[in-house]
């Protein structure tokens, strides 16, 4: 599934005192006001750093719970995993907020090291980028809270109004289950379109009996929701998220991936993921260009 929609960003330089980071307005920020980074590991010679001693992440802040800006500071699922992931390679991160269709251009041009933005691991993106895969999301169903219609699985949207955006791909998941309800005989589904991420709103007016959007997103809205919104049944069509690299830097990759597997054992990775109410999308094993 593709990442979803690509917001415009406005975010000031800013310290993040909680991991350590350190937030740049964009790839063209003065880094007259960057502090002086420390000395290059010799373990980190041969990955290709943008600066010396510091792993440079590129990312699109404005997609909670994964990154967003709050009290000024970057913060989410990613940075935690980010400054996680870049300490265990003796590293200090930086995130450099970058709008999201330009962070595969920031990478291959080497204005970042690593994209960090919930990207989704396309065949057609690996032939820019190597992914180290680190997530799995597709799409959530929402409904109203405590479920009274009994909604789980795709099978039981027959007859249910469904609202999402149309010409998506979740709007062709609701297309291809109504057809299949009807060759079953049974009702068809109804799609309501609605703008990306007001899928929630529909279900709360009455004019919609599910909602669907992205993994994350449904699940933030539902721990938001004062018990108004719930989710319902598993991740449709879910497809990894991967950390995006040059290809060229195949060291980096291959560290940011024993790192991560690294993490995942120690059960770091699992904590921060339900810390944000995300564990559903972990990951095992991670793989290198494991998206189809």
């Amino acid at each position: 599934m593709p990442r979803r929609r690509t917001t415009p960003f406005s975010v000031a330089l800013t310290a993040g005192a909680a991991t350590g980071a350190l937030l740049l307005g964009g790839c063209g920020g003065d880094a007259t006001a960057d502090p002086a980074p420390a000395p290059t590991p010799p373990a980190t010679s041969a990955y290709h750093l943008l600066t010396p001693g510091t792993l440079t992440f590129a990312l699109d802040v404005s997609y909670p719970p994964f990154e967003y800006v709050e009290n000024g500071r970057p913060t989410g699922v990613d940075v935690e995993l980010d400054t996680d992931l870049a300490h265990r390679l003796g590293l200090e991160p930086v995130f450099v907020n970058t709008p999201f269709d330009d962070l595969i251009a920031t990478v291959d041009a080497g204005k970042a090291d690593v994209i960090s933005s919930t990207m989704t691991d396309r065949a057609g993106r690996q032939e820019k980028v190597d992914f180290v895969d680190y997530f799995i999301a597709g799409t959530q169903a929402m409904v109203a809270g405590g479920n009274p219609l009994g909604i789980a699985g795709a099978s039981t949207w027959c007859g249910h109004r469904i609202a999402t955006h149309a010409g998506t791909t979740n709007g062709d998941l609701v297309t291809a289950q109504s057809a299949a309800c009807v060759a079953a005989g049974q009702a068809p589904v109804t799609l309501v379109d609605t703008a990306n991420g007001q899928s929630q709103d529909a279900v709360l007016s009455g004019a919609a009996d599910i909602g669907l959007e992205d993994y994350p997103s449904a699940v933030l809205t539902a721990a938001q929701s004062s018990g108004k919104v719930a989710t319902a049944g598993d991740q449709l069509q879910p497809a990894p998220y991967g950390y995006g690299l040059a290809k060229r830097n195949t060291a980096l990759r291959d560290a940011l991936q024993r790192a991560l597997q690294e993490s995942i054992a120690d059960g770091t990775y699992d904590a921060i993921l339900k810390k944000y109410d995300v564990e559903a999308g972990a990951l095992r094993t991670t793989a290198l260009n494991g998206g189809a």
